[in-house]
């Protein structure tokens, strides 16, 4: 299994679900089915759901949950994306769990396409501060920095008059031009984030299950 700071790309699932999920067994879901689904796709390097904490910089976003999807390659970011069973995995999910109460906003209906840039040092940890924010990238920044590249449009939202894949200048529900990952349950916010929030680990292949807190 390769550690997520070894894969080239990471797509980023940010999402929610209804409020009673956690006391329906959603994180025990994650751990039994999603998270060894998604592993089990050829090409997936790396994949592990992850729940948010504190929100230490900037105001809440729409979501509270997050996977990062690493890929092997890059040539693997098709055969992934477009993996036979993942329609139905996702009407499953829908009819499971949903989004909650109305219409998903645009950020949650789009999965965000990250390219890893510059150093990066492997860690392990149950605990991670999650950056964010636009303009430049910044030099140095935590265990693994990302840029988001490129805007999914299939992840759960159904026919689309847009490409599946569309650059993240085009237009970027997410809203944060790139990611930073600082492992550690007391790691700082990077300073020049506009959004920062404490994570804490559901499901991952290469760490133990997590209780939720």
């Amino acid at each position: 299994m390769t550690a997520l700071e070894d894969c080239p790309l990471v797509i980023f699932i940010a999402y929610t679900v209804p409020a009673d999920a956690e006391a329906r067994g959603y994180s025990q879901w994650l751990r039994d089915v999603d998270m060894p689904f998604f592993n089990a796709i050829p090409g997936t390097g790396h994949y592990a759901n992850w729940r948010v904490g504190d929100v230490l910089k900037g105001r809440p976003r729409p979501w509270d949950y997050f996977d990062f999807q690493g890929l092997n390659s890059e040539a693997d970011l098709d055969r992934v994306w477009f993996d036979p069973g993942l329609d139905d995995f996702r009407k499953n999910w829908l009819k499971l769990w949903g989004y909650g109460a109305g219409e998903a906003p645009p950020v949650l209906r789009h999965s965000y396409l990250m390219r890893r840039v510059g150093e990066r040092r492997p860690h392990t940890d149950l605990t991670l501060t999650l950056s964010g924010g636009t303009g430049p990238l910044p030099g140095a920044a935590g265990h693994v920095r990302w840029e988001v590249e490129s805007v999914l449009h299939k992840h759960f939202g159904g026919a689309s008059d847009k490409p599946w894949k569309t650059p993240a200048a085009e237009g970027n529900p997410l809203g944060l031009d790139w990611l930073c990952a600082t492992y550690g349950n007391a790691a700082p916010p990077h300073e020049t984030a506009e959004f920062a929030c404490r994570a804490r680990l559901i499901a991952a292949p290469d760490r133990a299950p997590v209780s939720p807190s």
